[in-house]
């Protein structure tokens, strides 16, 4: 289970942005040139109201990633490879990520525990074979890389819990009304099946089952007539209907 979730997070496609959310050629140029803010914000607004998009900037502005043009889809960020999976971890990996961090948890724990009785009677022998080098060393591996698993599965446990991502944690999103770091949280159980679905079956196996397409997110109770932007974004949730949406 912890070589199947390791190979699921590194080899699994992370997805791309819907076409619906890059800005034409003429739209990038005229952005680009434009030096008043209300003009560029009115040409991001043009583009991201046909879209299910609820984050802002600080500014009210759509959010925009200048490196792929487009705007960016709620929760969405123009991420770095993580050098320990040599891949991002996003929509499309996350639970196999997590379950990745629980199997290696409790790999060193079983390590560490069958190895502690010949651990213990290195100590209280004084054996100075050489094989006494390698049990040392391959418990002490395993303690070190646990108390570190501990901490990082932990605090992807808590984000699980809240339905945050590690930028989220960092950063709350803002909407239409303001930052709110508890945007997105549905409640503990509802955000633990957002990142391993409803089937209990299948919830600590690295097989796909997060619910959602990874571009539209259901959010806590937000007053829709504050922001048209949302009403669109709104119906389609509630109409489960996100194929109809633009991308």
């Amino acid at each position: 289970m912890f070589m199947w979730s390791y190979a699921k997070t590194i080899f699994t496609p992370l997805g791309c942005v819907p076409k619906s959310f890059y800005l034409s050629q003429q739209q990038v140029d005229r952005l680009e040139r434009e030096r008043n803010e209300d003009i560029q914000k009115e040409i991001l607004m043009s583009v991201a109201k046909d879209l299910p998009v609820l984050n802002r900037t600080n500014t009210g502005f759509p959010r925009y990633c200048e490196k792929c043009k487009c705007v960016k889809p709620d929760r969405c960020h123009h991420c770095s490879v993580c050098g320990q999976v040599n891949n991002c971890v996003g929509f499309t990996n996350y639970k196999f990520f997590v379950l990745f961090l629980g199997y290696a948890l409790l790999y060193c724990l079983y390590v560490a525990l069958t190895s502690l009785k010949y651990f213990i009677q290195v100590l209280s022998t004084g054996d100075k074979d050489m094989g006494r080098f390698h049990v040392l060393f391959l418990f002490f591996v395993a303690v070190m890389f646990g108390i570190s698993l501990i901490t990082l599965f932990g605090y992807h446990c808590y984000l699980t819990a809240n339905n945050r991502s590690t930028l989220e944690s960092f950063r709350a999103p803002v909407f239409q009304s303001g930052p709110d770091k508890n945007g997105f949280s549905l409640g503990k159980y509802n955000n633990f099946t957002e990142v391993f679905g409803e089937d209990k079956k299948k919830w600590f196996l690295p097989v796909q089952t997060s619910a959602g397409d990874g571009v539209a997110y259901p959010t806590r109770t937000i007053d829709i007539d504050s922001d048209g932007l949302l009403a669109d974004r709104q119906r389609w949730m509630e109409e489960g209907d996100l194929d109809s949406a633009p991308g």
